[in-house]
């Protein structure tokens, strides 16, 4: 558990990085004294100590009275789904506030959009929850799940759950991947010969390409015209792709 991948995954939850090694620590060694917190975790006491008052605030931890000393435990995990549940609550009270902040400009009958990074490849694809449209597409799409590993998994279900359909084109060193077998998809397989590291997904009037470089860069274009232009170009390809 101490895997920095780990450790951000706790992040994301809302503890800091010393946090959570503080939690995992009592995870591991249970019920403890402060000082010997700090000296399992290699940390300063008094930074030790104010995590745990902060976990403690969290409700992951807890802390008890003996012999004049003070303990302090971890509670159960699971506590830390709450959470999450927690911060989408509060999230979601603020959206419609949000969304009345958005400017008028957004409104107009094209819009171009640019996003970096991992995050950027996760927006485009909550964009696409948040239509609710079916969608159509080509790529690489084992290169996106390599790339947002655990995101992937929620987004493939809450697909579902919003039964989400898509039709798609892979290459044929994908064939009989599990992500070939995903619910409510469509899928055919080009040779080889055709890959590119850019995917498109084309969903409404909304045209997004993806270059899926370890450091991904996204382009989402909302323009009926060139999303249709797509279209065009995926109904060509879906005549030479194989089915699966």
């Amino acid at each position: 558990m101490q895997r920095i991948e780990d450790m951000r995954i706790l992040e994301h939850v809302g503890l800091t990085r010393n946090e959570a090694f503080v939690y995992v620590e009592l995870l591991r060694i249970g019920q403890s004294l402060a000082k010997d917190i700090a000296k399992a975790t290699n940390m300063h006491r008094t930074s030790v100590y104010g995590c745990l008052q902060r976990l403690h605030k969290k409700g992951l931890v807890a802390i008890s009275e003996s012999n004049n000393k003070t303990y302090f435990g971890s509670v159960d995990p699971s506590k830390l789904l709450s959470l999450v549940k927690e911060r989408e609550e509060r999230l979601n009270n603020i959206i419609p506030e949000l969304n009345k902040l958005k400017s008028a400009k957004s409104n107009a009958t094209h819009e171009v959009q640019y996003f970096k990074g991992k995050q950027g490849l996760k927006s485009i694809y909550d964009d696409i929850l948040n239509t609710g449209l079916n969608y159509i597409g080509w790529g690489p799409e084992k290169k996106i799940e390599s790339l947002m590993k655990y995101y992937f998994i929620h987004y493939v279900n809450e697909r579902k759950r919003r039964k989400i359909h898509a039709k798609l084109i892979y290459f044929e060193d994908s064939r009989g991947m599990i992500h070939t077998k995903n619910p409510l998809i469509d899928v055919r397989f080009l040779p080889k010969t055709f890959y590119s590291p850019t995917a498109l997904r084309v969903y409404g009037d909304n045209a997004a390409i993806l270059l899926l470089e370890d450091e991904p860069l996204c382009i989402l274009i909302r323009n009926k015209a060139i999303a249709d232009s797509y279209r065009k170009h995926f109904n060509l390809l879906l005549r030479m792709a194989k089915p699966g």
